[in-house]
C-alpha cells in the first residue's frame, strides 16, 4: 500500500468527520475513487477497508478489479481470489477471475473461472461470450460455437456474440454459415457493420485466401 497516499486519503476523512476505523467509509471511498479513476487512490481504500474487514467479498473483488485496470495480474488474482474466499457463489466474482486467466492466457483456468459464473448466474451473457471465446482458443471450437450461439439467443442486441461466433465460423471455412450470422446480425442490430471494420476486414482477407468474391 502507498503510505503516502494511505496518509493522504486518511487526513481528508478525518477533515470530513469521518471514522478512520469504519471499513465501510473506507470501501465507500474506494468505490468514489474507483468511479472516478483515480485507481492508486481506490487501491489504497480498498486496502484500507479489507485492513478493517477481511471477510467483506466485494471489497476484495473491487480491490481485484482496480488492480487489473492497472495490469497488475497477478495481484488481481489473489485479490478475486480472497473474494472467493469470503463468497465462492457470486457469479461476478467468478467471471473477473476468469478475465484475469484470459489475459495471462491461462485458458483451463478461464475455462472454469467463466463456467462457474454461468452456472452461478445462468443469464450473465457476458460470461457466456466469454467462455465461448476462450474455448476457440483452446480449440474446443464445437462447444465454443454451441456457447456463442446460446449467448445470442439470450440478448440478440449484443453484438460481442455476433462478432466471436462470426468470426470463428469464418476462421474454421464455414463461409456460408458466416454470411447467414452476419445476415442476421444485421438484422438484429442495424449499425452491427458501423462496429466491425475489423470483421469486414478479416472477411476480405478470407475471400482472397480462398479465391472467393465477397457480396
Amino acid at each position: 500500500m502507498d503510505a503516502a497516499v494511505l496518509k493522504e486519503l486518511t487526513e481528508e476523512l478525518e477533515n470530513m468527520g469521518h471514522d478512520i476505523q469504519d471499513a465501510e467509509v473506507w470501501y465507500n471511498l474506494g468505490s468514489e475513487l474507483y468511479n472516478s479513476n483515480h485507481l492508486r487512490e481506490a487501491e489504497a481504500s480498498f486496502r484500507q477497508s479489507i485492513n478493517l474487514d477481511p471477510s467483506n467479498a466485494q471489497a476484495w473483488c473491487d480491490l481485484g478489479a482496480t488492480l487489473f485496470l492497472q495490469n497488475r495480474f497477478d495481484e488481481a488474482e489473489s485479490a478475486f481470489k480472497g473474494a472467493l474466499e469470503n463468497d465462492n457463489e457470486d457469479s461476478d466474482i467468478w467471471y473477473n477471475l476468469g478475465c484475469v486467466y484470459n489475459v495471462i492466457d491461462h485458458l483451463d483456468d478461464a475455462a472454469i473461472a467463466f463456467r462457474r459464473a454461468t452456472e452461478l448466474n445462468p443469464s450473465n451473457v457476458d460470461a457466456w461470450v466469454n467462455l465461448g471465446v476462450v474455448l476457440s482458443s483452446a480449440g474446443e471450437i464445437q462447444h465454443a460455437e454451441q456457447v456463442l450461439r446460446r449467448s445470442i439467443e439470450m440478448r440478440p442486441e449484443h453484438y460481442v456474440g455476433w462478432l466471436n461466433l462470426i468470426s470463428l465460423l469464418y476462421r474454421e471455412g464455414k463461409i456460408n454459415e458466416a454470411e447467414e450470422m452476419h445476415k442476421q446480425a444485421s438484422v438484429a442490430i442495424p449499425e452491427f457493420d458501423d462496429y466491425t471494420d475489423e470483421l469486414n476486414e478479416y472477411i476480405e482477407d478470407v475471400y482472397e485466401d480462398t479465391g472467393m468474391n465477397s457480396g
